[in-house]
């Protein structure tokens, strides 16, 4: 029943002086972002479901304004190509070219339509993978891409503030 703000600044004790909260990502790996709208969400399944932010393994990662998102989700992007087990298309192909762009983006060198493949990988990963992990992988990304579409232009600088 406590708010997501009364977990990261008063149990958690927020973020570091003079630094600025820039997301959390909800629920591990696989989950999803919140910003600085949602910290009074309670931490409930239906509070957090109504927020169409994932409760998933419980993890909270926080990001201040000196965090590189596009970085962050490189690393998970590989994270994920690491784990996948290859039976099935969707995943292990998926997961290794989501992580390829990723790095690419986060290398600096993100190419015109990187966008739109990211979330046709996203969306085939979704739809036809066998296990949780390849219908998850994408799921940090996709949530990035709806709150900072800019960050996967090829002109941007990288950290997802707007």
């Amino acid at each position: 029943g406590i708010s997501l703000r009364h977990l990261v600044f008063d149990l958690a004790g927020g973020v570091k002086p003079n630094r600025k909260l820039q997301a959390l990502l909800m629920g591990g790996a696989a989950g999803a972002f919140a910003l600085e709208k949602d910290l009074d969400v309670i931490l409930s399944f239906e509070s957090l479901s109504a927020a169409a932010l994932p409760l998933g393994s419980g993890a909270v990662m926080v990001f201040d304004d000196t965090a590189d998102v596009r970085d962050v989700l490189k690393r998970l992007a590989h994270f994920f190509a690491d784990e996948s087990c290859g039976k099935c298309y969707p995943c292990q192909l998926g997961t290794w070219r989501q992580h390829e762009l990723l790095d690419r983006g986060a290398a600096g060198h993100p190419v015109a339509g990187d966008r739109e493949r990211l979330s046709d990988i996203g969306v085939t990963m979704i739809d036809a993978s066998l296990c949780g992990l390849g219908q998850t992988a994408p799921l940090a990304v996709l949530s990035a891409m709806k709150l900072w579409p800019e960050m996967f232009n090829p002109q941007h600088s990288g950290r997802g503030d707007s």
